[in-house]
């Protein structure tokens, strides 16, 4: 009978960490989590532990050992009291680093076996540190009743928080290594005013929506933004203009490559950009109340 992968996850809790933990419960996984987030999966997924093939664990429960794969995300602390004085060096054990573009200065990675970098992530939910600056003075504006105002008008490489987690579940769970490094990021470049209209517009939307009080912008179909497709790599020879190259788009060949020898598909990400906006505006909104 083939092993069950064993995948640790580390890190403060964050939105991607909870759309990692709620896709695993969807596979025939053995999940190890620190006591408080484990506590809170139990009672909160319970359903999905009755009924589904993963199986969860705490680290005492379920020590580091070879053949695991532990994946931090954020900026740590990574450690648990049960590591003990050797910490995540275990012979077998693969170290999976994810952190958002921006930061990735804050966390060293060269002591990791694999760094993911995430670019443009919309989370589903508030909180560790991965939701847009852009997105949070937009909303704060907003709700303070003043214009929300473009920054730098540079572009945006957004992609959805499900992509993302259902991308690196599908790493998880296969026999493939992940990339040494590797870059995740949508394939369409959105300039920063079409992400400010569509914020603005989803916006006045939910909190008529709310209110029960629609206008007519309100209830207007919006038309969705001219967003081309871009290739998974930039090429070299592309000419150096102001429209070829606003801002280069992260190289995705790296995760695309791995994500075809995990399972036969891709890198393609499939939620819309409104979608994810729309999921991580209504969460903005809850928390704010």
């Amino acid at each position: 009978m083939t092993p069950r992968p064993v995948v640790h996850l580390r890190g403060k809790p964050s939105s991607l960490m909870f759309g990692l933990i709620e896709r695993l419960l969807r596979s025939a996984t053995e999940i190890v989590l620190d006591v408080p987030i484990h506590d809170m999966v139990v009672g909160q997924y319970a359903n999905d532990l009755a009924f589904g093939e993963a199986s969860i664990f705490t680290p005492e429960a379920k020590p580091l050992s070879f053949g695991h794969r532990v994946v931090m995300i954020g900026f740590g602390p990574f450690t648990t009291e049960q590591d003990d004085s050797i910490g995540l060096d275990v012979d077998g054990v693969e170290l999976i680093l994810v952190t958002p573009a921006g930061h990735t200065g804050e966390v060293g990675s060269d002591w990791v076996d694999a760094h993911v970098v995430v670019h443009d992530l919309i989370p589903m939910h508030a909180g560790g540190g991965w939701v847009p600056p852009a997105l949070t003075r937009w909303f704060d504006a907003l709700k303070a009743g003043h214009s929300a105002e473009l920054a730098n008008g540079g572009e945006h490489w957004w992609v959805g928080e499900v992509d993302v987690a259902d991308a690196l579940v599908r790493l998880l769970i296969s026999k493939e290594p992940f990339p040494e490094t590797c870059k995740m990021s949508g394939r369409r470049g959105w300039g920063e005013d079409q992400t400010l209209e569509e914020f603005q517009m989803l916006y006045r939307r939910t909190t008529a929506g709310q209110s029960g009080s629609f206008g007519i912008e309100e209830l207007t179909a919006a038309p969705t933004p001219k967003i081309e497709l871009q290739p998974l790599m930039v090429s070299e020879s592309l000419p150096l203009t102001v429209e070829a190259n606003r801002q280069e788009r992260p190289d995705l060949s790296a995760i695309h490559d791995a994500l075809h020898a995990a399972d036969g598909d891709g890198w393609r990400p499939l939620v819309p950009v409104r979608t994810a906006l729309m999921h991580c505006l209504a969460q903005m909104l809850e928390h704010s109340n």
